[in-house]
């Protein structure tokens, strides 16, 4: 793979903030269409430049991730940041790029699972989505996290919100003490800065999914071609709510992918890659 040569653009929104947008074109520089990303939570679009310019290369169309607010040149979070700001958002950046296929992964599923209700999106697709059905996340480990970012206890931040999602594999199944030791050593690390700098993004993302707790029947709005994933390492509860989400629709496809943990769009995974490609030019 080449360097990661992506054309860069802002996006004005609606409540005239700007977002940061990337595109791995294909074919023509000023060519329309094609895939919008959405990413995860505490992380920004630069994790999922490859991911882009692989699967654009696999669809041979344009494919776009932009940075949400409170990253890289976007504008911070508003004060009253919900899901429907990220919901606005979004519709923004496809009037943009004049596509109407999203692929989200972790919040950023969420996201595109409750856009796709609301606006007018044709192909949606998700990776291991962090989404609330009936109650299932609750987050109790919530009030802690959120007391270790205002004190800007980084690592013990980190550490909370690693035991609560699990997302880490078995390193998140650690004592608390222990994982903030390893924090420690970690927020050293280019991705540990990162992860540290996005941590007061956090709070407010994680109150969005669970103050969003819907009933799983009320999705059967969802577009048609709407393609539900999940990696057989990540933690059960992303295919519980897939699997959830999968039973009220009409017309889903749903699927484990083998082999492959929570963060196999910023790896990024070839298995995943091709099954996108596939779902993205039928």
């Amino acid at each position: 793979m080449a360097a990661l040569q992506l054309a860069s653009s802002t996006v004005s929104t609606k409540d005239g903030a700007t977002l940061e947008l990337f595109t791995a074109p294909e074919g023509s520089m000023t060519a329309r269409g094609g895939v919008v990303v959405v990413h995860g939570s505490m992380v920004t679009a630069d994790l999922y430049k490859e991911f882009a310019l692989r699967l654009a290369e696999a669809l041979q169309a344009p494919v776009h991730v932009y940075n949400r607010r409170g990253r890289g040149a976007s504008s911070p979070q508003p004060e009253d940041y919900s899901l429907a700001t990220e919901i606005s958002d979004l519709a923004s950046v496809l009037a943009h790029t004049g596509s109407d296929s999203v692929f989200g992964h972790n919040y950023g599923g969420c996201i595109a699972l409750h856009a796709g209700r609301e606006l007018e999106i044709g192909q949606l697709a998700v990776y291991d989505p962090i989404i609330s059905f009936e109650g299932s996340i609750k987050a109790e480990w919530l009030p802690e996290f959120e007391e270790a970012v205002a004190s800007k206890d980084e690592e013990k931040a980190l550490a909370v919100l690693l035991r609560g999602l699990q997302t880490a594999g078995p390193i998140a199944k650690l004592p608390l003490p222990v994982l903030t030791v390893l924090n420690r050593i970690g927020s050293r690390m280019p991705v540990g800065k990162v992860l540290s700098r996005l941590l007061p993004t956090g709070p407010a993302e994680i109150r969005a999914v669970v103050a969003a707790d819907a009933e799983a029947k009320g999705f059967d709005e969802l577009p048609l071609e709407t393609l539900i994933l999940a990696g057989e390492a990540s933690p059960e509860y992303f295919a519980e709510a897939a699997r959830k989400l999968d039973g009220v629709l009409p017309a889903s496809d749903f699927d484990v992918l083998p082999k492959l943990a929570h963060d196999a769009p910023t790896r990024p995974a070839k298995a995943l890659i091709d099954r996108l490609a596939q779902f993205f030019s039928s």
